[in-house]
């Protein structure tokens, strides 16, 4: 260990690096075999060493390199006294070669290390090349060592390491004896930072020990690289938060109370925590991150109750995620975890965050509204709309025998009626009536999700996350008539989004169609646009923005 405040602070996962195959952790699976390689004297010439960083790969090549170089071995226990060991410890021995290939991944390269590996070894028993993300290698450089690589001296072990093994060519692959490392698991990562945490004498909260290791994501490099912070930064106690501060994300209780408020489908106490969180400077897709993860735990919780074991959060908190697992269905967790995977995805290409934030905590919870006010679950609602009150249908329509694809074959061959083209190409109201007369609303009810689809290629995605909550319920003389079941989602279907959505659903299915609105309550179904109008004062662009906030009115 270093000591003397006049010496550089060596890193910890520098200063406690595995120094025998026993103290590598989670990587049993390489270590036993490699061991049992050199017990056996079966040393393979070339090893390819995959996985995510931070998993040990390079620390497993300097100890293969020790215990081929030792001087009690080859030995899968090296004695880390002899003079190879600690020249190999302090990173400074001529036979252990480290290259990295992202810096040194040309053919000249590769052809100065040919005509290196045929020297014997300066002092030790073996030369260890260790060629890190191997994968940069150019397709030249890679073919220069090719013949290298097949038959070396027999003085000359290689260890590839990389994290893209699919990146290295198939003829490379083919000459390695590979191992693939994995992610550390929760439990392994919280016993080295207690571990580390004792021998430094430090005070770490257990909870912080938890949230360091689940911030890792399995590296061992990573989670130690942020104890390491969370040292430096906290006065005399590492505590949650403390770990939170330095990871600048977003807590566990803080997620915990948001989906309190989820589950309950409160849309006014949604768009306060919001405000909160924007007022606080919380990064807003690293929320609906961390909500992902959190709903990811519920739906293991709900759909198994082992999934205790899955979950990384420590006992208090795993508690509170039980009980709120309890209060919800598989299908409802599945339903917010789309609306917040689809909200991650759009927050990348959006001025609006927040809006974009609101919209989603809106659909959640009127999906939670939805399922507390009607048992038939969401597909089902809109499997019956078309029994639900609408405009009456043609009678040719209703009584006609003939099947569905007769009656909708002249369509490609004719797109107008025979005999008037000219006045089919009027935007007359008769011409459109018999244009949008050639798709009935069950197909577009089958097909409404590629009318979503073609706004959000338009990059309107306030305007895809109003029509998700819309069912067509009539098409009729050019009007298509669309079900809300929340005024909310009904208000915010302004003309503009109206017209919108006409054109979307005239570049889906070719028909000219004008877009109107009802609630499904049926208090309103004759002309519920015509009596708002009466009622209200026409909208304005500032309304339709300020009616998403607290104060509002939400509910129907």
């Amino acid at each position: 260990m270093i000591g003397g405040s006049a010496l550089p602070y060596l890193s910890l996962y520098r200063k406690y690096r595995p120094r025998s195959f026993a103290e590598i952790v989670g990587q049993r699976h390489v270590t036993q075999t490699l061991s049992n390689a050199i017990k056996a004297n079966r040393i393979a010439h070339a090893y390819l060493f995959c996985g995510p960083r931070g998993t040990g790969k390079t620390t497993t090549a300097l100890v293969l390199a020790m215990a081929l170089n030792c001087e009690q071995g080859p030995t899968p226990e090296p004695c880390r006294e002899c003079d190879g060991c600690r020249r190999i410890m302090a990173g400074n021995a001529l036979d252990v070669i480290e290259i990295d290939a992202a810096s040194n991944r040309g053919i000249d390269e590769i052809r100065e290390l040919r005509e290196r590996v045929v020297l014997a070894p300066a002092g030790g028993r073996m030369k260890v090349y260790i060629i890190d993300e191997v994968h940069m290698l150019t397709g030249e450089a890679f073919n220069a060592f090719l013949k290298t690589l097949e038959e070396p001296p027999p003085h000359v072990v290689f260890v590839l390491a990389t994290t893209e093994p699919h990146r290295v060519l198939p003829t490379i692959l083919s000459r390695c004896q590979r191992f693939d490392f994995h992610r550390l698991g929760l439990s392994d990562l919280e016993g080295v930072i207690r571990d580390i945490a004792a021998k430094e004498k430090l005070k770490v909260d257990g909870k912080a020990v938890t949230m360091l290791a689940h911030a890792g994501d399995g590296s061992m490099r990573d989670s130690l690289t942020l104890l390491d912070q969370a040292i430096a930064y906290a006065e005399d106690e590492v505590t949650p938060e403390v770990v939170t501060e330095i990871l600048g994300g977003i807590d566990f209780d803080l997620l915990a109370d948001l989906a309190d408020i989820l589950i309950r489908g409160s849309m006014t106490d949604a768009f306060s925590f919001v405000e909160r969180v924007v007022s606080e400077g919380k990064d807003l897709r690293q929320m609906v991150g961390g909500l992902i993860g959190h709903y990811r735990d519920l739906l293991l919780l709900s759909v198994d109750r082992r999934g205790r074991e899955a979950i990384t959060l420590p006992e208090g908190s795993a508690e509170r995620a039980v009980e709120q697992a309890k209060s919800l269905t598989a299908a409802e967790i599945l339903r917010a975890l789309d609306v917040l995977a689809e909200t991650d995805r759009e927050l990348r290409f959006t001025s609006q965050p927040r809006l974009l934030l609101e919209l989603a905590m809106a659909r959640i919870c009127g999906g939670a509204e939805t399922a507390a006010v009607e048992p038939a679950p969401r597909k089902e609602r809109r499997a019956t709309a078309p029994v639900a009150p609408a405009p009456p249908a043609e009678p040719e329509e209703a009584v006609e025998p003939a099947p569905r694809k007769e009656r909708r074959a002249p369509a490609p061959a004719a797109p107008t009626p025979p005999g008037e083209p000219e006045e089919a190409k009027e935007p007359e109201p008769a011409a459109v009536a018999e244009a949008s007369g050639e798709v009935e609303p069950a197909e577009i009810r089958r097909r409404w999700d590629e009318v979503i689809a073609h706004l959000r290629k338009l990059r309107k995605t306030a305007e895809a996350a109003f029509l998700r909550e819309a069912v067509p319920v009539a098409l009729e003389d050019g009007v298509l008539l669309l079900e809300f079941s929340h005024l909310f989602h009904h208000d915010q279907m302004t003309e503009k989004r109206r017209k919108l959505t006409a054109e979307a659903v005239a570049g889906v299915f070719g028909v000219e169609v004008v877009v109107k609105c009802r609630m499904a309550s049926g208090a309103e179904r004759e002309s519920p646009e015509e009596e708002t109008s009466e009622k209200k004062k026409p909208r304005s662009k500032l309304d339709d923005v300020l009616s998403i906030f607290p104060g509002s009115e939400l509910e129907n």
